[in-house]
């Protein structure tokens, strides 16, 4: 079972890889000819693209074409798909209990010790170069104030999505890559200043063990509930959505109404 399994994800990541080999090849070459013979098309064609997908263009923040199509970003890219195929958990299978680090820089937590009895706890997980997550901020802040009383919240600060010194967007934060967890610390300082909500906030370990363990790179979604994944979100950048946490919630809320009503006939 293990054998197979492992032969299945690497079927999925060589798939994977020359999928996105092959389009990462032709848009440049497509961009080349572009530069070459109509400048303005190209413009045109990237920003008609970038209005149409808001998860990776936030409000008021602009990008350049050239800043998709850059080694740095093809690897971030494959990064990406080689952590979301060999995650370990999965919905409905034991949630880990990953190694974490409280804000202090110092104090070593886990991922689990942050669930209160059978209450839901939700995990999201990012970092603040990331749009998507950058955007969604707002969203998950109100998310976590508006079913404090029957859920916790749990934002893991991960690896930078777009460290300065890797795949860089000139829009928005300019974070180095963290080097170690006190400069991973300051970060989620950092985004603590901007976007502070009523959640609890952890980091991840240098090694980035819930990273990889949830397949999180560069930013999803978990509902853990009584030690298993109840819910496991999209993988981000395209499919971070914290509406989805919210319509789990409501099913949630309205099962343990039945539950009462039920118990209340009896």
């Amino acid at each position: 079972m293990a054998l197979t399994l492992v032969t299945v994800r690497l079927v999925k990541f060589l798939a994977i890889y020359l999928a996105l080999s092959t389009a990462f090849l032709v848009a440049k070459i497509t961009l080349v000819f572009l530069d070459i013979f109509s400048p303005d098309a190209k413009n045109r064609l990237f920003q008609r693209v970038m209005a149409k997908d808001k998860a990776m263009c936030p409000k008021g923040e602009t990008y350049q074409v050239e800043e998709f199509l850059t080694l740095k970003s093809y690897k971030s890219l494959l990064y990406s798909q080689v952590v979301g195929i060999f995650k370990v958990v999965g919905k409905g299978r034991p949630a880990e209990d990953s190694a974490l680090v409280r804000l202090d820089g110092q104090t070593e937590t886990t991922l689990l010790s942050y669930a209160t009895g059978s209450r839901p706890l939700v995990v999201c997980f990012g970092s603040y170069t990331c749009p998507p997550f950058r955007d969604a901020l707002s969203d998950f802040a109100v998310l976590a104030e508006d079913y404090r009383n029957v859920a916790d919240f749990l934002l893991v600060y991960i690896e930078e999505a777009h460290p300065s010194d890797g795949w860089r967007f000139h829009s928005g934060p300019q974070i180095l890559q963290h080097r170690t967890v006190e400069q991973r610390c300051d970060a989620a300082r950092a985004m603590l200043h901007d976007r502070a909500g009523r959640f609890d906030v952890a980091v991840d370990t240098m090694g980035n063990a819930a990273n990889h363990t949830y397949g999180a790179f560069p930013d999803r979604l978990y509902v853990i509930q009584n030690g298993v994944v109840a819910h496991e979100g999209g993988k981000g950048p395209f499919l971070f959505n914290p509406s989805e946490v919210r319509d789990w919630l409501n099913e949630h809320l309205d099962a343990l109404d039945n539950n009462n009503n039920t118990n209340d006939r009896k």
